[in-house]
């Protein structure tokens, strides 16, 4: 007999004795309760079973957001968008910059310079823009968004024009010879003040006169030893900047990635080069998050959006209580952000599943198409959230720290009961002919299910800014509102 075969036996025999004892594997299991079959199914709700529209949530979160926009534009979604920016300035530039630093400092121009990275419309149209001096600063502890408003006083400069398409010398010393590129320059500049003498490198000729800023370069002259922000606070409150009348080819999107500043250029005559500019500057908007330092340091700043939806699809939405049935928009609903239309979700037939006895929920998703070839004026939004709503589409809320805080879908994995990790749907395929948004619900519908939220919502809205969003831009999707499905894969007992 084979060495190994002999050895194993005892085993092989003592095993089949033990399988021979076991009266259908409940004699393992004394004093306990007999195994369930569990069941795993899927479930697809579309429509009719989901009731979709389009509604507005105003106003949308502006203040300290990573950008800030100004200008007009006209669309046939929305009607005409305006928007306006407002600021507090901060003192910038070292004291040794101050003219009375220099000689015989003679004021060239006082010009305001913003950088953008983004322009919805007309890329080639020049902008206009009116600049105002703000009656009293932005309110340090005061709450502002695209609706707030702030009073201004007269005018320091009207229909402002820049072009959008100026360039800049780059010289690259390292190569041998030295080479240079010219490169684009995406900023504008606004000339509020400029003598006719002599015109600076941002302020050609003609000459352009304004008592407040010659009463403003005055104020820096004098200023020695520096230039301090209650000196600062008393010449100039802060500014305001809006699209000029009869502007409307394009609203433009000012980021972090460039301090936005008045600047005050002079040359010194006493100087060898007397045509040698220098400058002295207040900044405003993100200023110091520009540096990588917190939003929390950056002055005060927050835009205004206005919408005219009159003549539109939409023109019901300037109440807020109304609604857009997706079969009124050709199939069809909206998200955008800044002017905070979203796509409303009413769950029918969801009874059939809270009436299933001992169910999970494993795994629950919302899919929604964006439909392709829709969105040559604006971009696709880079993620959704889900808002909940009464029936009036006002956004339900709960306390956080004492504070009312709207209702929205937290991710999974997280307190449904909670506020501070909001479930976020991020765009799928976004370069293909099929993109789509995907948010997972799972542990939501489940608290649902179960009614396990404080109240369940009338709806979901789907935007893609909720108050806590520290982003703005004008990105639309356009929803394929029809083929909006809520999959849901779950077992039970």
């Amino acid at each position: 007999m084979n060495w190994l075969t002999s050895r194993c036996a005892p085993l092989v025999a003592l095993s089949a004795l033990a399988l021979a004892s076991c009266d259908g594997g409940t004699d393992l299991n004394v004093d306990l309760p007999d195994s369930t079959a569990i069941s795993t199914e899927y479930t697809e709700y579309k429509d009719p079973l989901l009731d979709v529209a389009t509604v507005r949530i105003s106003p949308v979160q502006t203040l300290k957001t990573d950008h800030y926009l100004i200008g007009r534009l006209a669309d046939n979604i929305v009607g005409t968008t305006e928007a306006r920016a407002y600021f507090n300035v901060v003192t910038g530039s070292p004291a040794d910059s101050l003219p009375s630093k220099f000689t015989r400092p003679v004021l060239d121009s006082v010009v305001i310079v913003m950088g953008f990275d983004k322009v919805h419309g007309s890329v080639v149209t020049p902008v206009h823009f009116d600049v105002f001096n703000l009656l009293t600063p932005l309110d340090e502890r005061g709450a502002y968004n695209s609706g707030s408003t702030t009073a201004v006083g007269a005018p320091l400069g009207e229909n402002l024009v820049s072009s959008l398409n100026r360039t800049t010398v780059v010289t690259d010393t390292t190569t041998s010879p030295v080479t240079t590129t010219v490169v684009p320059s995406p900023t504008i500049r606004l000339v509020l003040q400029r003598t006719a003498a002599v015109a600076s490198p941002f302020a050609p000729a003609p000459a352009v006169s304004s008592a407040f800023f010659t009463n403003f370069y005055t104020a820096l002259r004098s200023s020695t030893s520096g230039f301090t922000q209650a000196q600062l606070d008393g010449l100039l409150k802060g500014l305001a900047i809006a699209p000029s009348a009869g502007y409307s080819s394009g609203i433009l999107s000012f980021g972090r990635s460039y301090n936005a500043r008045l600047a005050c250029f002079f040359h010194d005559e006493a100087a060898t080069k007397p045509r040698s500019w220098h400058s002295y500057s207040v900044f405003f908007g993100p200023v110091f998050s520009n540096a990588g330092a917190s939003p929390i340091r950056d002055p005060r700043y927050y835009t205004q959006i206005t919408n005219t939806l009159t003549g539109t699809q939409l023109s019901s939405l300037t109440n807020p209580s109304q609604a857009v049935a997706s079969t009124t928009l050709n199939g069809n609903s909206y998200v955008q952000e800044g002017v905070g239309l979203g796509t409303r979700i009413t769950f029918r037939g969801l009874e059939a599943l809270m009436n299933k006895p001992g169910l999970t929920v494993n795994r629950a998703e919302l899919r929604v198409p964006v439909k392709p070839f829709s969105n040559a004026l604006y971009s696709n939004p880079a993620a959704i959230y889900a808002l909940e709503v009464d029936a009036n589409n006002n956004a339900l809320q709960r306390l956080s720290n004492f504070l009312p805080t709207d209702r929205v879908v937290q991710a999974d994995g997280q307190n449904q009961l909670g506020t501070s990790q909001p479930a976020l749907g991020t765009l799928v395929n976004a370069s293909s002919t099929q993109p789509y948004y995907t948010l997972v619900i799972t542990n939501y519908l489940q608290a649902y299910l179960t009614d396990k939220l404080d109240g369940n919502p009338a709806s979901l809205v789907l935007v893609p800014n909720i108050s806590s969003s520290s982003t703005l831009g004008l990105n639309r999707a356009v929803i394929d509102a029809a083929n909006i499905s809520l999959r849901v894969y779950y077992s039970k007992q």
